[in-house]
């Protein structure tokens, strides 16, 4: 992430200069975000108010490999309402953990004042049912119920996935709109 100083909200930093608020479009042409739509994102909810896309290996990329958004889905705008960023580190979950110690050290330091630090542990991730795969995770919580995450997932063999690191900034109305 790039922070543009001390922040007091998570629509101040950037992820690959990319922030909350800002229109996709801004980014990606129209056609790169339909083409990038997550087919089968939020297909539990009855409500679908927001959707999201998945864009791996862009050009513009500096310092990621995927991003994720999400967006209101009547929006022609693409108003970004959470942005993740990953990070890959095939077979060596220990170099996730260390990045991800190293930005929430960051973190911490720049939200100091401004959210509360809650150190989520390690948990097994709900998308494996052999309950081999683990997330570890740190979120900070603002006043506003925003929240910006940090989280390493150790995928088990079973999956076929690449451990990766997750660094996402989301607002509070898509929170509360997912836990309904």
């Amino acid at each position: 992430f790039q922070s543009l100083a001390k922040a007091d909200d998570i629509s101040d930093f950037q992820i690959e200069g990319m922030s909350i608020g800002d229109s996709l479009l801004n980014f990606f042409t129209e056609d790169e975000i339909k083409k990038n739509k997550r087919k089968n994102a939020y297909r539990w909810k009855k409500n679908r108010k927001f959707t999201s896309i998945e864009i791996r290996h862009h050009p513009s990329f500096k310092i990621y490999d995927a991003i994720q958004a999400s967006y209101k889905k009547n929006d022609k705008e693409f108003k970004i309402y959470t942005i993740s960023a990953f990070l890959k580190f095939p077979d060596n979950v220990e170099k996730c953990y260390k990045k991800k110690d190293e930005i929430v050290k960051e973190l911490s330091k720049i939200f100091k004042d401004v959210a509360t630090k809650i150190n989520n542990g390690t948990k097994k991730h709900s998308s494996d049912d052999s309950g081999k795969s683990m997330q570890t995770s740190v979120k900070f919580q603002f006043d506003s119920s925003d929240i910006v995450r940090v989280t390493c997932t150790d995928w088990s063999k079973k999956m076929s996935w690449v451990d990766n690191l997750r660094v996402e900034f989301v607002k509070r109305e898509y929170l509360h709109w997912r836990k309904r």
